[in-house]
């Protein structure tokens, strides 16, 4: 049981640095391909568009979460 909370745990810590990581860059990119286009920052459109990155970037980390914690429940049992 201690080895399956110790993955949990090691999963969800490399997860928040990847959601942090890949939140940042994509939030940035995404900025700055609306400033390009001179899209003003207090219309909808762009917070609409910042909101959908955001919301890729939260199912993105999910996605890497699932996959992080089967690796490390496999590690865990001497299986990786």
């Amino acid at each position: 049981m201690s080895e399956t909370m110790f993955a949990f745990i090691k999963a969800l810590t490399a997860t928040i640095l990847i959601a942090e990581i890949s939140g940042a860059f994509a939030l940035g990119i995404s900025t700055l391909f609306l400033l390009a286009l001179h899209v003003s920052v207090e219309g909808v459109f762009f917070w609409s568009v910042e909101a959908l990155v955001s919301a890729a970037v939260v199912y993105i980390c999910s996605l890497f979460f699932i996959r992080a914690l089967t690796y490390e429940r496999a590690a865990a049992r001497g299986e990786a």
